[in-house]
């Protein structure tokens, strides 16, 4: 029996064969070409072979996936067209007389290790995208390929699933997915959610493994291989024991969120993506509590433009068919630095140059993404919320943005709808100075992460001090009942959208102390329904 450790990105459990992936394709040696034009014909034809089978793509895996996971064909025809990608290749071919297929995948190469390189999960995730164009390229120049026919239900073991790979996968033949390489915003770990299939990345696949019996432990992150009777048996109790918990929580699905006293407490998710949205929708969701829209910002060489963002909010108001959507403002720095900020390198990040900050420090990407906003709130109930707010007077520019922002698209005669507006309670200030933020807003949402680890100067990823990083900590109630208290002499509502807020431990006191709504990740709406419901 051998245990690997890897690191989780879908708490569930799986017990079935391996199937190890192709390892991909050989490295393509530098060639010479005897005519660069008809390399760079030939390069061009593949182009655009190549991006008419991505939209066919597209239009076989809505049917199949949905319509929000299948738009990745279309983002990689777009991606397919930028101009420093093709402009690479071409000069390449160009300059240095190669073959077309060497120069595509010389700059393939040079893309997808600059993104993988990279701190931030979402580049490196993004880096999978630059290495399908550019397999789908070599293979229509070269005449290669691979494919993956999956005949029984398996546990699935690749190096990298790339979003085009993942999603022309059999879904009903994959029991588990298992990655060396992927980050939870990888294209396989939104399928694996969506799919509510276990899935671990972080783990070197070795295709001697290739039809053994396994375990996938996605709640401590293991793939145990070749595993014992005794073992085999506790997670078959382990997943009987999970699968009896899941129906009964299905069973909830219809019921409402609610106390045995008949308090209604919606549950809304957190989500980074339109398939995380469509994921809420399936749980049964009140709601979106948090979008987190910086998202949107990472991977690109600049901020989005006002189309990209109105697109993206109106699809993801469009998924939740009513339900209020909350769109967070770019919370960029800290762990989420786009490279085009050229932001300083700072001793601590943390509580440094990040979120409302950088906003109101260039104002005009932030007044096009409140522009988008306004105009996707036409279609639905939409909330913009700002994060790390600590000073009143932010509070009060960021309020005149809006309301300069929302009564030009008036005059130009652009509908919009009526938008709450929101804080981020998580900075210590804005804890204490609530009673003066309620002038200014609709609603609060309190992030638990980072107002614990402020209150607690404990970093909250430093394992050395993890021990004094504690949501429950008595400084952290007292806070969050302060907020309650105040915000409601005010009329404002208070949501929790931290971790604490899927705590089903927590879930009495919250209540108890008057929090007016839940946000937690879209499968955990279930377990907080039930524990909701328990509640007096």
């Amino acid at each position: 029996m051998i245990t690997v450790s890897g690191k989780t990105i879908h708490n569930r459990l799986a017990i079935g064969k391996l199937a190890c992936m192709s390892q991909g394709r050989a490295e393509l040696t530098r060639t010479i070409a005897e005519d660069p034009e008809a390399e760079l014909a030939a390069y061009r034809a593949a182009k655009e072979e190549v991006t008419t089978r991505l939209h066919a793509l597209y239009r076989e895996s809505v049917a199949k996936v949905g319509e929000l996971l299948a738009h990745t064909f279309e983002i990689h025809a777009m991606m397919l067209e930028d101009e420093a990608y093709s402009g690479m290749v071409e000069n390449m071919i160009r300059s240095e007389k190669v073959s077309a297929a060497y120069a595509v995948s010389a700059t393939g190469r040079h893309y997808a290790q600059m993104l993988a390189q990279m701190e931030d999960p979402y580049f490196r995730a993004r880096s999978a995208d630059i290495r399908e164009i550019t397999d789908r390229l070599t293979d229509t120049l070269t005449g290669g390929g691979k494919t993956t026919k999956l005949t029984e239900p398996v546990i699935l073991m690749a190096e990298e699933l790339g979003p085009g790979e993942t999603m022309q996968l059999d879904h009903d033949m994959i029991l588990a997915i298992v990655t060396h390489l992927g980050s939870e915003s990888s294209h396989a770990a939104i399928l694996a959610r969506t799919m509510n299939m276990p899935a671990i990345t972080g783990v070197v696949m070795r295709p001697e493994w290739d039809g053994h019996e396994a375990i996938v432990d996605g709640e401590n992150g293991l793939l145990i291989v070749d595993p014992d009777e005794e073992t085999v048996a506790a997670y078959r109790n382990k997943l009987d024991a999970r699968r009896k918990e899941e129906e009964e929580l299905r069973e909830l699905l219809p019921l409402p969120s609610e106390t045995l006293s008949g308090r209604h407490v919606p549950i809304l998710c957190n989500v980074g993506c339109a398939a995380d949205a469509a994921l809420a929708a399936e749980y049964g969701a009140e709601g979106i509590g948090l979008f987190r829209s910086e998202y949107l910002c990472l991977g690109s060489d600049g901020y989005p433009s006002e189309e990209q963002q109105y697109e993206a909010y109106r699809s993801i108001v469009s998924t939740m068919r009513g339900w209020p959507v909350t769109i967070r403002t770019f919370d960029l720095g800290a762990d989420k630095c786009a490279a085009y900020l050229d932001l300083p390198k700072e001793n601590n990040p943390a509580l440094g140059f990040r979120a409302i900050r950088i906003s109101l420090a260039d104002e005009e990407p932030f007044r096009a993404q409140l522009r988008a906003i306004l105009r996707a709130s036409a279609f639905g109930t939409v909330r913009v919320m700002y994060p790390m707010i600590s000073a009143e007077w932010e509070l009060r520019r960021v309020d005149e943005i809006f309301r300069e922002e929302r009564a030009r698209l008036i005059a130009a005669g652009t509908a919009v709808g009526e938008v709450e507006r929101g804080v981020m309670i998580e900075t210590p200030a804005a804890g204490i100075l609530c009673d003066r933020l309620a002038e200014y807003v609709e609603f609060f949402s309190i992030g638990t992460n980072d107002l614990t680890q402020y209150l607690l100067a404990a970093d909250r990823q430093n394992l050395a001090v993890a021990p004094y990083f504690d949501p429950h900590h008595e400084a952290v109630t007292r806070v969050i009942r302060y907020v309650v208290e105040e915000a409601h002499k005010k009329q404002v509502k208070v949501c929790v959208c931290g971790e604490l807020a899927a705590d089903v431990t927590a879930t009495e006191e919250l209540i108890a102390i008057g929090v007016d709504e839940l946000s937690v990740a879209p499968n955990s709406v279930l377990a907080v329904k039930r524990s909701i419901r328990a509640c007096k």
